[in-house]
């Protein structure tokens, strides 16, 4: 079996390198009204499965998330 890859794109403003270092701690948030939840919780799902969760941003041109998960 080979690897499983999700790959989560938009072309939304980005994300500065400031912000991206902390987009995955708990409660981490830009948003007046956010809980930062939602990325460390994907993040943790999938790092229970062994797998791994990237970021690659480009500020103006939007981001790209992909999750790997190993063959199992």
């Amino acid at each position: 079996m080979r690897p499983l890859w999700i790959r989560v794109l938009d072309d939304g403003p980005g994300v500065s390198a400031d912000i991206a270092d902390n987009v995955f701690e708990p409660f981490f948030t830009t948003k007046k009204e956010g809980t930062g939840l939602g990325l460390a919780m994907i993040y943790a799902f999938v790092q229970r499965f062994s797998g791994r969760v990237t970021l690659e941003t480009a500020p103006g041109k939007g981001s790209s998330f992909t999750l790997w998960f190993p063959q199992t």
